[in-house]
């Protein structure tokens, strides 16, 4: 029987959470006893009132494991502290990285697992990812990206669910990061060793998923780190619900300055590790089209982080 670990963070948004976990575990009891269920979350240093809203939720369940950080580290330090307690407690044969916004469809697991042992050479597994409307595909599996301009494109956007039968299988640049499903294997030994960004340290825990990045182009990042042998690749029959937000800091889909001061960090720091002949042509038309962007929408408050990550940045390289 197959031991299943889901690593899931939590920050100021326990409700999502508690809604995610409940659908998984609501998905393990469908299945009757098909595999093996645990279910770690991670706080990133909540409020107190959320932290206490979890434990009440949660913490009886046999299954379901939760640990505090004392600061929001982001995404992927985050992850990475809860893949450290996940594989000294337990030895899963899969792990499932999870954003919190989402709710599992009771033949999600069941179809992940159907396509890996039928594909061991696929490193990262993607999902069918829907709106909140359970009928309207947000992603399906992965993504492609322009590297010249940070843009990309979600496989799939928009279309009904009705037509998934009608999209083929391609090749990603990247899986979506609402939902990354890996063979265990893959995080022992099948990911090359990140690729430090300006101002932070390589070590030991950035071994899966890279801390140069505070929120967003993890997913991107992983995607050049998988070892030649490996491929990724996108499992229809695993349809979760994404709500999307609560997990990077956007509120009824209007983006905040957390947000965006992270996501154009991150796109800088990753033009730089992996396309640094790009970044010439890359960061000035990032700029322009977020400005173009916001002002056009009247959205001016998003300006100033825009700005700012770009001064980071050019701070960053001037102190190395």
């Amino acid at each position: 029987m197959h031991h299943v670990a889901v690593s899931i963070l939590n920050y100021n948004s326990s409700r999502s959470t508690i809604a995610c976990v409940q659908s998984l575990l609501s998905a393990q009891h469908a299945a009757e006893g098909g595999y093996l269920l645990d279910v770690f979350i991670a706080d990133n240093n909540s409020a107190t009132e959320d932290q206490d809203r979890l434990r009440q939720a949660l913490a009886d369940i046999p299954n379901v494991h939760i640990q505090i950080n004392t600061r929001n580290q982001g995404f992927a330090a985050g992850h990475n502290g809860n893949l450290r307690v996940i594989f000294l407690r337990a030895i899963p044969d899969f792990v499932w990285v999870l954003n919190n916004d989402c709710l599992v469809y009771a033949e999600s697991l069941p179809a992940l697992l159907k396509c890996s042992s039928q594909h061991p050479e696929v490193g990262i597994w993607g999902a069918t990812v829907l709106e909140s409307d359970g009928e309207t595909l947000q992603c399906a599996g992965g993504c492609f990206y322009n590297s010249w301009i940070s843009t990309y494109r979600q496989y799939g956007h928009g279309q009904a669910l009705a037509s998934i039968d009608q999209l083929e299988s391609v090749e990603f640049d990247y899986i979506a990061g609402a939902s990354l499903f890996f063979p265990a294997a893959v995080l022992y030994k099948g990911l090359c060793s990140p690729v430090s960004a300006p101002s932070v340290k390589s070590g030991l825990d950035q071994h899966w998923l890279n801390q140069s990045f505070f929120l967003y182009f993890e997913e991107l990042d992983l995607a050049r780190r998988l070892k030649q042998g490996f491929s990724m690749a996108w499992c229809k029959g695993a349809l979760i619900r994404h709500a999307g937000g609560s997990s990077t800091g956007t509120d009824g889909g209007r983006r905040n300055r957390l947000a965006e001061y992270h996501s154009t960090l991150s796109a800088l720091k990753y033009t730089r590790m992996y396309h640094p002949g790009r970044l010439w042509c890359m960061a000035p038309a990032r700029y322009l089209l977020k400005c173009l962007q916001y002002i056009v929408k009247g959205d001016f408050r998003l300006l100033w982080p825009l700005t700012r990550a770009y001064r980071d940045f050019v701070c960053a390289l001037r102190r190395q």
